[in-house]
């Protein structure tokens, strides 16, 4: 053991994590941190001018990175900045270690917020240093819990007297623990012979797939399976491949008819089915079976009945249910697997084709719609460039334009928080530094967060991005289409509150921040502006004004 202050034992144990930048905005609290940190030159410290930028940058780093990123915030009220993407994150279970400073302990009686308790709603797990001496076993416990299954944001306080104090210390890292667990062969078995019973099965992925997807190409594959995305934000199944049949919303009556049409559902790492509005009885047809495979105890029969539910990692299951498809589907049994990829592959280039035939019908509009936008975009794109989809109403046509097939070359957001994009392409850019990172985001996103421009500009990190500037909250005019839809009530006649009058200027905001700034209203100008920002080295905005009809 050695004596070390608090504020030394947790810079010390920072760098035992293998932390390498410090997202983050500071106050007086973290005084005692920041005035060490010149001594400490291996951490280094990106300042954002608002906390969700911090919080979005972490996500992107971690994403890119497969390591557990850290954020420092303000006492209360800076923390209280980042809990609407926290909530996210628990959902999702991006991990992360979110810290901030307290007043000292014996400031009690005046007046002290019990940090960890204002965290605990939006953190897997939560706790405030109150004695250096504790400094050691917190931190390695925040970075183990942050990355162990299910995975998520922690948070941890430290009082000022606990940076300030002295005491014997161990600076030790945490331990990686192995989340490999497999499936016990009765169950393997159980999902197996539904399988071979089954005459129309789907696969229904998520993000905890955990980078399984040759093993899902190969189940896929060889028992004939369409597969779909449900809250799949990563390239978890290729695009291109004739059995994926798209991303899944519960809200869209063809997703909902594309469920209840299956006769078994192979649920992998996802929520079955996540979505914000309510809809009496089940999305799941009568008589159709439902295998839940998840590494999360709390998704696996949280919204529908489960009659298989598997607690294990899903890229080790979905391995074995690919080796005992290969026994089942053999001999004549391969013409069955075959015929249902045929089938599949058909709707899966009526799908691409519909998409195609749209942006060219669309090609000479003005302003551009989110189809030719995106298609634009997708053609522009160099072969490594990774992208950050924040679109929001956009997402699915950049999705659906982009086709990824490689995983880590595409990211989108997690969960109902807007803002995210700004930060979260930063931190792809940081995590990746020799790929061209672009982020794409709606209006109404960027500019929650567009003071991650002065970031941008101050730490010069050349990402591109690129705004669908419709001056609207254009997702507010379909949400409230599809709550017109579900209550049995005609479309409204006009959206409150969801046009902005006077239109955001973003090349204009890029450029007070000290980032170029470009606008651009026709397909070919933001394909030339993709290329030429995505061979810089400073960032760019690319304000691109697109059409935004519902």
């Amino acid at each position: 053991m050695v004596q070390l202050a608090g504020k030394h034992a947790l810079l010390q144990m920072f760098q035992a994590e293998g932390v390498k930048y410090v997202f983050g905005n500071p106050g007086t609290s973290e005084t005692p941190m920041m005035t060490l940190l010149p001594e400490y030159p291996d951490l280094e410290y990106i300042l954002v001018l608002q906390e969700g930028v911090a919080v979005g940058m972490a996500e992107g780093y971690a994403r890119t990175t497969g390591t557990v990123p850290l954020v420092s915030l303000h006492i209360d009220n800076g923390l209280a900045n980042a809990f609407s993407m926290m909530i996210d994150q628990l959902r999702s279970g991006t991990p992360m270690v979110i810290t901030a400073g307290n007043k000292d302990i014996r400031k009690l009686g005046p007046g002290r917020s019990d940090l960890a308790e204002l965290a605990r709603p939006f953190s897997k797990w939560s706790a405030e240093i109150t004695h250096p001496g504790q400094v050691p076993s917190v931190v390695r416990r925040a970075f183990q819990e942050a990355r162990t299954p299910p995975t998520g944001p922690v948070f941890v306080g430290m009082s000022a007297n606990a940076f300030d104090d002295v005491a014997d210390v161990d600076i030790v890292p945490s331990t990686d623990i192995a989340a490999n667990s497999s499936a016990d062969q009765n169950s393997i078995d159980e999902v197996i012979g539904l399988l071979a019973r089954a005459e129309r099965p789907i696969m229904v992925i998520g993000d905890r797939l955990g980078g399984a997807n040759a093993e899902a190409v190969r189940l896929a594959e060889t028992a004939g399976i369409p597969v779909y995305g449900h809250g799949s934000s990563e390239v978890n199944f290729p695009a291109t491949h004739p059995l994926w049949q798209g991303n899944l919303s519960v809200r869209a009556p063809q997703a909902v008819e594309a469920i209840r049409s299956a006769d078994l559902i192979i649920a992998v790492g996802c929520m079955v089915f996540d979505d914000f509005f309510y809809q009496p009885g089940s999305v799941i047809g009568p008589g159709t079976s439902l295998v839940h495979i998840d590494s999360d105890p709390g998704s696996i029969g949280k919204s529908e009945p489960t009659d298989v539910g598997i607690l294990a990692a899903p890229s080790a299951v979905v391995g074995q249910l690919a080796d005992a498809a290969e026994d089942i589907f053999a001999g004549t049994r391969a013409e069955e697997a075959a015929l249902r990829v045929r089938e599949a592959a058909a709707v899966s280039s009526a799908r691409r084709e519909a998409f195609a035939n749209s942006v060219a019908a669309q090609k000479n509009g003005a302003p551009m719609s989110p189809a030719v936008m995106a298609d634009a975009l997708a053609g522009a794109l160099p072969s490594d460039a990774i992208v950050f989809n924040d679109g929001i109403s956009t997402a699915g046509n950049i999705f659906e334009a982009l086709s990824p097939t490689e995983r880590g070359s595409y990211y989108a957001i997690r969960g109902g928080a807007i803002g995210w994009g700004m930060g979260a392409t930063m931190g792809v850019q940081l995590g990746m530094p020799d790929r061209p990172v672009v982020g794409v985001m709606g209006d109404g996103s960027a500019i929650i967060t567009v003071q991650a421009l002065w970031t941008a500009a101050n730490t010069n990190i050349p990402a591109v991005f690129v705004i669908c500037n419709n001056r609207s909250y254009r997702i507010l005019k379909i949400n409230s289409n599809v709550y017109h839809r579900l209550q049995g009530l005609p479309a409204p006649e006009s959206y409150v509150a969801s046009d902005f009058a006077i239109p955001l200027d973003f090349k204009a905001q890029a450029e007070a921040y000290g980032v170029e700034g470009v606008r651009v209203e026709t397909p070919e100008e933001l394909a030339a502006q993709v290329r030429r920002g995505c061979e810089l080295d400073t960032p760019l905005v690319i304000d691109a004004i697109i059409d935004g009809a519902v």
